[in-house]
């Protein structure tokens, strides 16, 4: 039946949409060999959490799947169900919460679970009739998720009693990584050393040691791990982390009216914006359910003829208004506009946009829609 379906839907109806959104395969394939080349001493897992960062989930695990990366990592036990559905083979680790029953019902191989509490590791341990292979997430100083350093001893008695529960592998997340404070990071890391010292005493067979995610990649030579978990560094949208990396999305469109605006009328909702002049306005059909943030009204850009162009009034739900008028000869019906250009120094990067809502570029991506297709390049 699955068979049938995926055959169904190659033969879907053809149609030219409105919008397009490019993920250029040579870009990730490039961003993670560069961290894995500034990196040697570790192995990079590629996180498409969140669809990708917006970058289309099984769309960038078969750029990967035959890559040899150690594992993909997901967030839900739905993700990792997607993948298995679409013959994506490469070993996966649930780093977000699982509910143990749906733990207990997992039928999918080389999926991983990661496991914060005792409680839960209990429930497992007295439960789980099939080997089920967990990831402990340890609580190193973010207070956010994970098992009290306290704990850790009572988690391992656990494994070493239990026929079915597999300790593959320890995880833990630095707080600050791309922030100021290295102080707080080094007691992390400090903290996070000494656990993994125990816990791989006890347990040499522990397969994955896990603590920086892209920021956190330039501590490398302190942290005790083989693996980093590769997320924003993978898409290009940071310059942060200290390699060379570039933006590998990028969202088209095309105009879709053109109309002239005298000197002193408003345009779309609440009349935010007044024309200072007589001014020609295009149109475009995207608004902040397509992606474009609503923060962007009336300060953000989108691109045309390789020109920013400024957003005029609000952003609206599938409408943005931008202002075309100096263009030479005069823009026409169907031209071409960049929505997220893959170029960082543009005013409609996906960085660039993240300042001018002040927030960070992992927003703009992950509300990309997931109804908009990717096409892989």
């Amino acid at each position: 039946m699955r068979a049938l379906f995926r055959m169904l839907r190659k033969s879907r109806i053809r149609y030219e949409p409105l919008i397009t959104v490019s993920i250029f395969a040579d870009i990730l394939k490039k961003n993670y060999e560069a961290f894995q080349y500034a990196y040697p001493a570790v192995s990079f897992a590629p996180v498409l959490k969140s669809n990708a960062y917006g970058h289309g989930m099984v769309e960038v695990a078969r750029v990967f799947d035959e890559m040899g990366a150690p594992f993909f990592v997901v967030d839900s036990y739905v993700e990792a169900l997607i993948l298995r559905n679409e013959k994506i083979k490469t070993p996966i680790l649930i780093i977000g919460y699982t509910l143990p029953e749906n733990i207990l019902l997992n039928r999918l191989r080389n999926i991983a679970f990661t496991v914060g509490n005792i409680d839960d590791l209990l429930v497992l341990a007295n439960t789980a009739e099939h080997p089920t292979a967990i990831h402990l997430k340890i609580d190193s100083g973010m207070h956010r998720q994970g098992m009290a350093p306290e704990d850790v001893s009572k988690a391992l008695e656990v494994f070493k009693r239990s026929k079915t529960l597999r300790l593959e592998g320890i995880g833990t997340h630095l707080a600050d990584a791309d922030g100021e404070n290295t102080a707080a990071t080094t007691a992390q890391i400090a903290q996070w050393n000494a656990i993994v010292h125990d816990v791989c005493s006890a347990f040499p067979e522990c397969r994955y040691v896990h603590c920086a995610a892209t920021e956190g990649s330039k501590f490398s030579s302190t942290i005790t791990a083989n693996i980093a978990r590769l997320g924003i560094g993978l898409y290009g949208c940071t310059t942060t982390s200290g390699v060379s990396i570039a933006p590998a999305l990028e969202m088209k469109t095309i105009i879709t009216s053109v109309r002239r605006v005298r000197k002193g009328e408003s345009i779309g909702y609440n009349y935010t914006y007044t024309a200072p002049r007589d001014m020609r306005v295009a149109t475009v059909p995207v608004g902040y359910a397509e992606g474009v943030d609503r923060r962007l009204s009336n300060k953000g850009f989108l691109g045309i003829r390789n020109s920013p162009c400024p957003i005029v009034g609000r952003v609206s739900m599938n409408i943005t208004s931008i202002d075309v008028t100096d263009f030479d000869p005069p823009l026409a019906l169907r031209e071409e506009v960049v929505v997220i250009s893959k170029e960082r120094a543009s005013k409609n990067s996906c960085e660039s946009m993240a300042r001018q809502c002040d927030t960070i570029p992992y927003e703009i991506l992950v509300h990309i829609p997931s109804t908009l297709r990717r096409n892989v390049r």
